[in-house]
């Protein structure tokens, strides 16, 4: 009796913590699209426009700019987190023996333990210093946002890829060996097994790199100017929002801007993992058969 009753009492609980997350999701969603109602009616289509000038006599709320500097920083740092991590992953995974592979891992976690506004200070401290010693025009950019985003997520990546590989049943990589497989046949073959992970941790990485708003406030440069060099400051959709919202008046255009970018990037970011979790049912159902 006793047990049925801790059944049923957890099946609530659960049911409880679901029901609470999806009220949240949808108070959140709800607040950023009742604020950002006056920014959709009074500037409509000019909101996807290049210019962003706020404070002028007739101001400018266009996040076009911003928008295409996030997708080029996020893309950028994407590609060498996803690759690093991969080849890390792979190497604990193959060939890494037991000391070497507890004591990278133990380095990834703490790592991924420094808060990034840590991350943010060494940014500007140290290599904004260096890029100005190797003649770059400033110190806060691109590159330098690209290189403490790539600290703050390689971690994630890696433990998130190494656990999707290490969770490949054993008969897979013991029967291809004994076939004469090489090393590279069979890993190919783990990380199809394990493309669900895999896919789900460069979700993940994608999805944290796009939405991190202290270390692109800090080293990204804060320039609306669109990208043309890896050493330009740039300004992402993030930092905007990070930057001017103290500012803004409540209630005013301004805000009501504000408040669609951060309605923007939500609606880009489920969008991503609606789509990237259907391409994981869909691996998963091709992989069972």
């Amino acid at each position: 009796m006793m047990k049925k009753v801790k059944e049923i009492l957890l099946i609530c609980i659960s049911a409880l913590a679901a029901v609470v997350a999806a009220a949240f999701l949808f108070g959140i969603v709800s607040m950023l699209f009742s604020d950002s109602l006056k920014a959709i009616r009074e500037i409509g289509r000019g909101l996807f426009t290049f210019g962003w000038f706020p404070v002028w006599a007739e101001p400018e709320f266009g996040i076009l700019t911003m928008f295409l500097n996030s997708l080029a920083l996020t893309s950028w740092t994407c590609l060498w987190v996803w690759f690093v991590g991969i080849g890390i992953a792979i190497y604990l995974h193959m060939y890494a023996n037991s000391w070497e592979r507890s004591f990278i891992l133990r380095i990834l976690e703490y790592i991924s333990g420094i808060p990034s506004v840590v991350l943010g200070m060494f940014g500007v401290l140290v290599l904004a210093k260096l890029f100005l010693k190797f003649g770059a025009w400033t110190g806060q950019n691109f590159l330098n946002a690209s290189i403490m985003l790539f600290v703050l997520t390689i971690p994630m990546m890696t433990s998130l890829t190494f656990q999707s590989l290490e969770k490949v049943p054993k008969e897979i990589k013991e029967g291809a060996i004994s076939l004469g497989a090489s090393d590279l046949s069979v890993i190919v073959m783990e990380l199809r097994y394990a493309t669900p992970g895999v896919v789900a941790a460069m979700l993940t990485v994608l999805n944290r790199i796009f939405g991190e708003t202290m270390i692109v406030l800090m080293v990204a440069g804060g320039s609306n100017m669109l990208v043309r060099s890896l050493i330009d400051p740039i300004r992402p959709l993030t930092a905007v929002i990070g930057s001017e919202m103290g500012e803004a008046g409540i209630g005013s255009l301004h805000y009501s801007a504000l408040f669609f970018i951060g309605l923007f990037l939500l609606s880009v970011s489920l969008f991503l993992t609606i789509t990237v979790n259907f391409i994981m049912r869909r691996s998963e159902k091709m992989l069972r058969g």
